[in-house]
């Protein structure tokens, strides 16, 4: 569930668009949304060159999800 974006200039006339937001996964469990990040590179020609999904949660956030 995306919430915001921002996009940024990077080196080469590459973009950088980062978009954060809530993601629900088994691996959390059903009715807990994690708070992540999807960052894209684009060339210069708009195509995606890179994408990377991060986590964001503190470590205690993380150990609170143990069962």
């Amino acid at each position: 569930m995306p919430e915001r974006g921002v996009e940024e200039a990077a080196e080469d006339g590459y973009n950088q668009i980062k978009v954060t937001g809530k993601c629900q996964t088994p691996w959390f469990g059903a009715a807990v949304g994690m708070n992540i990040a999807w960052r894209f590179l684009l060339n210069p020609d708009g195509k995606i060159f890179f994408v990377a999904i991060d986590l964001l949660a503190s470590p205690k956030e993380l150990l609170n999800l143990m069962r």
